[in-house]
């Protein structure tokens, strides 16, 4: 069994390392891993009741720019083991710095074991602190031999049928433990004894079934009784027919126990959903609703019109695998306005928002009354919803009264992704509160925040922010709203550090590079969408997403993991790319810098680029893959890959220049935004050629009235490049226009979510108005505006940088990032030629900051020379900065700027 991973210490001298609680709830899955104050799992075991140490230190402020020097940690089978420094590992004092990606390197884990650990540190000032409060975690089921349930499964019944599978137990014993481990595909609920279990929805996480199939973990022992009623519903999903796997293992005071598997759920039967499917909707007829269900009882006789026989059905195929990313939750409820009423009976609800999830409806009326719910993201002129962009979906619930009273409901297996609810067939006008909006999305923790003084800007941000949110359903999607809803690898290479500074995607990431490595071959080809649902094979060449996961969580949570488990298969997929070469050029390409403005678009209605060649996109990014690879192989100590991979990188350069170099006029093939940018990001243009493709770059811009002519990719590349040779100033007029083609002519036409084309179009073409890949620009707030920058040198920031590029026409920028050592802040703000730039940095962490400065001598630091504070060390100028670096603390710097 491979090593555990004990995926980091935290935030070790600023006090308490926080503390989950998983009781009643999934258990996280993993290894233990503590990442600033959020205490979190890594690969596939589980925890229930999960308890993190808690320090007893001082303050982050009372220790600025101290250290840690070293730790130790201990993990044992008991508390009384764990008190004597006894247990399965003892890592001895380890002289590090490190607080993130501790492996554990004990003996392997057991499948189902509690175990308690606790965790000291030194620090640099001879420091040591006491040992921590006693932390524990449970693993799951490790291994398929663990397993003892079939799956079962009932074939009769229509497509989009919801399955109920029912079992009753008696016990009369008390309970000390009960754990229970399931999966339904494709979603499922369970309830026992008419309470559901947990606060998950749209569970399972979907996957490539035949490769893994997710489960999760719960503490059940609060939900048993005497009498005990089981009953699982299980919907179609993303799989289709569905199937259900359980077992429950109790375990009493008397030292007895007992298993329940899935074959004691065998009793089936329909119900009111009559069914469900993810693009279509829901319907549900509350007359069929039959109350007894959740009673005690065994069906008199199976196989007649009420009730069936499940059997034992085939495997998915796919290993059982933890769910350890966070599950998909109702995070928000709205209430919306009544805006219209288009026709006679008619009603239509505004969100003003557009986002992702499904509408519950109260309603009183007579037996057999049929409501419907029409979901769209924009309206006709004549106020009724506009579904033509949903393509071949339907998005359409619909309720059938019982006529007894008051009736409230709500879907349970599909979502939506709109901003209008158009209700039919109300007995009545309704009133506010009638229809609620439920949010529903993967919960990971929102860990960003950015505010300026450009109100634009703040929208801007808000929308990239919103865009994220709405495309977080067990994969990062390209839309919540029509026929499609993929995890497209294209998108994600520019998307991911728009996402990572917004939301905490550690095990997210995590999960889904996995279902990228569950698509590939063994010639190391991935598909353009993970889980495969359509889309080519090979993917194209842009998908470097499928490295940059594993170098971002690297770089930015410092999970080394990722990159050992996953080295093969990004290295098969180079390996591919580099095969499809002819004189270094890659040769095929199906999307290129997709989705520019129509007007440098290859033809009307295409998404493909007229002037940014495909091939130099695919060569580009063979290049960033190669050298990406370069770099994991040093991490791993493949030696020989190290080199023979920054060869693959040089040579790969060479081409790319050698083709598309043109001299005459100094940029790029068309010389036009996108393929200079991109060139100038992959850092392959020789130093003396620099100045001229900036300057073309920036001269392109100008010529467009400072918008911009880029596609998905490239926009971001644009962004950074101007930023950093020199151009901010154009950039952030890129930033701020209202007029098209701009993220403000998208707010200026309406939109709270992005676009999927610069252009506004609500036809039955591609034209999602709630899709990420245009959204890169949140990351250049983060990145230039803040300045906040890891080092992948020093992964999870044990050092970083913080460089705020300071324009002229903002008076401040603020904002933080909750890193895995904890919160980042910087913000900077200017008056009569004075800049004041505040910065925090976390505990057991150092950072470089340039400080903007006309006269970087004069710089201060809380009233002191900057130069001579205490815990600042000054580096030297650059760029017109004065360069410092500072240790753990809150720093308050002050400089004079050029009037």
């Amino acid at each position: 069994m491979k090593k555990q991973l004990l995926y980091g210490i935290g935030l070790l001298l600023a006090g308490c390392l926080g503390m989950m609680q998983a009781a009643g709830r999934q258990a996280p899955a993993a290894d233990l891993r503590i990442e600033g104050l959020r205490c979190e799992y890594a690969t596939d075991p589980i925890g229930l009741d999960v308890r993190s140490p808690q320090f007893s230190w001082r303050t982050e402020s009372q220790r600025r720019g101290v250290l840690q020097s070293a730790y130790q940690i201990v993990v044992a089978r008991s508390q009384e083991e764990l008190a004597q420094d006894n247990g399965v590992w003892n890592s001895g004092r380890i002289e590090s710095s490190r607080s993130a990606g501790i492996r554990y390197e004990g003996p392997a884990l057991s499948s189902k074991e509690r175990y308690y650990w606790k965790v000291r540190v030194w620090t640099t000032d001879g420091g040591q602190s006491d040992w921590s409060a006693a932390g524990s975690f449970e693993m799951g089921l490790l291994d398929e031999k663990d397993w003892v349930s079939d799956w079962i499964a009932y074939v009769p019944g229509k497509p989009g049928r919801i399955i109920y599978f029912k079992g009753t137990f008696c016990q009369q014993k008390e309970v000390e433990k009960a754990r229970l481990y399931i999966s339904g595909l494709g979603y499922y609920e369970m309830y026992i004894n008419n309470r559901k279990v947990g606060d998950h929805v749209l569970d399972p996480a979907q996957s490539s079934y035949d490769k893994r199939v997710y489960y999760a973990s719960y503490d059940v022992k609060d939900y048993l009784s005497q009498e005990n009623v089981l009953l699982v519903a299980v919907a179609p999903g993303w799989y289709g027919m569905p199937k259900l796997r359980m077992q429950m293992e109790i375990a009493y005071t008397d030292g007895s126990a007992t298993t329940l598997t899935a074959n004691h759920l065998r009793a089936v039967t329909t119900g009111p959903t009559v069914y469900s499917t993810v693009f279509d909707g829901e319907l549900y007829d509350a007359r069929l609703e039959a109350p007894d269900i959740y009673k005690p009882f065994v069906p008199a006789g199976l196989m007649n019109k009420n009730w069936g026989l499940a059997h034992i059905a085939d495997s998915p195929g796919g290993k059982m695998v933890s769910q350890k990313m966070e599950p998909i939750r109702v995070v928000d409820t709205l209430t919306p306005k009544i805006i219209t009423e288009p026709k006679p009976g008619v009603y239509v609800f505004d969100t003003e928002q557009n986002l992702a999830g499904w509408a519950s409806l109260t309603v009183e009326g007579e037996r057999g009354r049929e409501i419907t719910l029409k979901f769209a993201e924009t309206l006709y002129d004549d106020g009724l919803v506009n579904q033509e962009n949903l393509r071949n979906a339907k998005a359409t619930d619909t309720y059938i009264l019982k006529g007894e009273g008051v009736e409230t409901w709500e879907p349970k297996f599909t979502y939506h992704g709109f901003r209008y609810v158009q209700v039919e067939g109300l007995p009545h006008a309704p009133k506010v509160g009638d229809i609620r909006v439920k949010i529903v999305r993967n919960a990971v923790a929102p860990v960003g925040k950015f505010h300026c003084s450009n109100e634009l800007l703040n929208r801007i941000h808000r929308m990239v922010v919103a865009t994220e949110a709405s495309n977080l359903h067990g994969v990062p999607t390209d839309c919540p709203q029509r026929d499609e809803r993929m995890g497209w690898l294209n998108d994600l290479t520019v998307r991911i550090e728009q996402a990572v500074y917004n939301f905490d995607f550690s095990r997210f990431y995590a999960k889904f590079i996995d279902d990228i490595a569950d698509t590939q071959h063994e010639d190391g080809t991935i598909t353009c969408v993970a889980p495969y649902r359509f889309g080519a094979r090979p993917a194209d060449p842009v998908s470097a997403s499928y490295l940059l996961l594993a170098w971002k969580s690297y770089e930015y949570y410092g999970n080394r993991n990722i990159i050992r488990d996953h080295y093969d298969g990004l290295k098969g997929w180079v390996d591919y790319l580099a095969s499809r070469t002819q004189d270094g050029i890659v040769d095929y390409s199906y999307y290129g810098d997709w989705s520019p403005p129509t007007q440098f678009a290859a033809a009307p209605g295409s998404a493909v680029s007229r002037d940014t060649p495909g091939q130099l996109m695919s060569t580009g990014y063979l290049y960033y893959c190669a050298s990406m690879l370069s770099k994991m192989a040093e991490l791993t100590g493949r030696d020989s890959d190290k080199a023979r991979y920054a060869q693959l990188a040089e040579r790969t350069a060479e081409a790319f220049n050698r083709t598309y170099w043109n001299e005459q006029t100094g940029g790029y093939a068309a010389n036009n935004q996108a393929a200079n940018s991109f060139a100038l990001f992959l850092g392959i243009v020789d130093e003396t050629r620099i100045p001229r493709v900036v300057k073309n770059l920036a001269d392109d811009v100008e010529k467009h009235d400072y918008h911009l002519t880029t596609g998905n990719l490239c926009t971001k590349y644009l962004m950074e490049m101007l930023t950093r040779y020199g151009h901010a100033e154009t950039a952030y007029r890129i930033a701020t226009q209202t007029t098209y083609p701009s993220w403000g002519y998208m707010l200026q036409n309406g939109a709270t979510t992005l676009w999927e084309r610069w252009e506004y179009a609500t036809g039955d073409e591609m034209n999602s108005h709630n899709h990420p890949m245009m959204g890169s620009i949140d990351s250049w707030f983060y990145k230039y505006l803040l300045g906040i920058v890891p080092d992948a040198e020093h992964p999870g920031f044990d050092r970083f940088t913080i460089h705020p590029y300071v324009v002229d026409d903002l008076e401040f920028a603020e904002g933080e990032f909750n890193s895995v050592k904890g919160t980042i802040r910087s913000g900077w703000s200017k008056k009569n030629g004075v800049l004041s730039l505040n910065v925090t940095i976390p505990a057991n962490s150092v950072a470089t900051v340039y400080v903007p400065s006309s006269r970087v001598g004069s710089i201060t630091e809380s009233g002191k020379n900057a130069a001579k504070a205490p815990s600042v060390r000054f580096l030297g100028e650059q760029d017109g900065c004065g360069v410092f670096e500072v240790g753990s603390g809150d720093y308050r710097f002050r400089s004079t700027l050029k009037k």
